[in-house]
């Protein structure tokens, strides 16, 4: 997630009650009410020079674009000279920007930070300002600068060394890289995408044990990452912690199903810094609400998102998983179109929309869209589980092996895919595949008791008596324990 850092002057603050109740208000996270304070603070025969910053940050906050943009002018009116303000109406000009999709758009942004430079050369946080200003303008190596100048102004100013960790990592400067992510995690200690981004590159240099520690701190500070899980996932099997790999693993996948690809492994912006869009919140209002299992309020906060933002592509993406899981397949699958319009080449929400196609048997549009996924994305197991089931959907049971195959190659913790590849098998009439495919679903799930009967019933057609007698006596028990 992209933020914008900014001070704002104390100003006179002892001398102006309203802007020391606003700021309580501010500081409180209560806007609203800190807006109607400083609505009059501003309009006081001298009003202090910081209640135009408060009061602009304010509307900020909540996605008022045109009237932050009104206040922090009309405070610059008063005090032309004020670099506060211009790094704040820059602030609002790059955030307008992102909530608005209109990331090119950021001229305005560009010359706002430009001014509080000039005004005061060593404004660290505007430096830092205009360093992401410049990254999402494609000029990387203006970027690089900036940041360098906010680290020589203010040497602990994490953000920036973070910000110029990823810059070297994707140069291959991995040592360069790593000392800056090393100060970003000592100035920063909280700083979960810090320590995420750390640990993949001390795994890059083979430095594992460093790694696991580094991404065991991510998974600790942000549980909802399944980028984060994943990669410990595999840290813990490559030396040899099997029994946290699979955790980790298994972890990663719940977490997958609600939320992938869109950064969850970085961390909330907290003290100065400004959520780009007041849309973002509503959306991890949402994601926070539907891993708790309340669906009902995560769909009406994925709304009010798109209400405030209908560009929101992840709050599309994320309200069609709802929408499916409740059954609302036409309207789930208009909001992964809309997901789709927004970002062509996102593979999950094309295996969203195919997983949704076939449930409605729309099998060869679903066929086309998990097909551009797994050509977007060879990882994603789910494409390949999809595909199998349009292959069985439309009698391909051949294809059916193959798709099933890859999706238990791509995720060895799928009982499922197991299961389902003893099916086709089975169809085959392949009963000795079928029974390997099924013993490997019971051993993933132990209290599947269909995975039992289908073993069962795949070893008596091969003549395994007692095995199957054995199995299908567990069945029944799992079955009848089953509440």
């Amino acid at each position: 997630m992209v933020f914008l850092l900014f001070l704002l002057a104390w100003g006179c603050a002892r001398d102006d009650p309203l802007l020391v109740e606003g700021q309580q208000h501010f500081h409180n996270r209560d806007y609203q009410a800190a807006i109607e304070v400083l609505q009059r603070a501003v309009q006081s025969p001298s009003p202090a020079p910081g209640a135009y910053g408060y009061l602009g940050r304010c509307y900020l906050q909540v996605g008022q674009y045109e009237q932050a943009r009104e206040t922090a002018r009309a405070g610059l009116a008063r005090n032309p000279n004020d670099p506060g303000l211009y790094d704040l109406l820059g602030a609002i000009e790059m955030t307008r920007a992102f909530a608005e999709a209109r990331y090119s758009d950021t001229d305005a942004a560009l010359r706002a930070f430009q001014r509080a430079i000039q005004l005061d050369p060593h404004r660290a946080t505007t430096l830092y300002n205009l360093g992401l200003v410049y990254s999402y303008r494609d000029s990387a190596h203006l970027a690089e600068r900036a940041y360098r100048a906010a680290l020589q102004v203010d040497s602990t100013l994490a953000p920036a060394h973070k910000k110029l960790g990823l810059y070297y990592r994707r140069q291959g400067a991995l040592d360069l890289a790593l000392s800056h992510l090393q100060r970003a995690v000592q100035y920063a200690p909280e700083d979960a995408e810090a320590h995420f981004h750390r640990g993949l590159l001390h795994r890059a240099q083979g430095h594992y044990d460093s790694a696991v520690e580094a991404l065991a701190r991510a998974a600790e500070l942000n549980p909802y990452s399944p980028q984060v899980h994943f990669n410990l996932s595999q840290l813990y099997l490559r030396t040899g912690q099997r029994a946290l790999g699979e955790k980790a693993l298994a972890r990663s996948e719940i977490l997958r199903q609600h939320h992938r690809g869109i950064g969850s492994e970085q961390s909330p912006p907290t003290g100065g810094a400004v959520t780009v869009g007041s849309a973002t919140a509503r959306y991890n209002l949402a994601l926070n609400l539907a891993l708790q299992g309340q669906y009902d309020q995560a769909i009406l906060e994925y709304q009010n998102a798109l209400a405030i933002n209908p560009q929101l592509k992840d709050a599309h993406s994320s309200l069609g998983v709802l929408l499916t899981y409740q059954g609302a397949w036409a309207a789930a699958a208009e909001h992964f179109g809309q997901a789709l319009a927004l970002d062509e080449a996102d593979p999950l929400s094309h295996t969203r929309l195919g997983l949704v196609l076939l449930k409605q048997h729309r099998y060869g549009e679903a066929r086309g869209h998990l097909l551009r996924a797994a050509a977007l994305d060879t990882s994603l197991h789910e494409a390949a589980y999809g595909l199998g089931l349009v292959a069985v959907g439309t009698g391909d049971l051949p294809r059916a092996v193959a798709h099933f195959a890859e999706a238990a190659r791509l995720n060895p913790t799928s009982a499922v895919a197991q299961l389902n590849l003893g099916v086709a098998y089975a169809k085959l009439t392949h009963f000795a595949e079928a029974a390997r495919a099924y013993a490997r679903a019971v051993e993933l799930d132990p209290a599947n008791d269909r995975a039992h009967r289908y073993l069962s019933d795949a070893y008596q057609q091969l003549g395994h008596w007692q095995k199957s007698q054995a199995h299908r006596e567990k069945a029944r028990q799992l079955a009848h324990e089953t509440p």
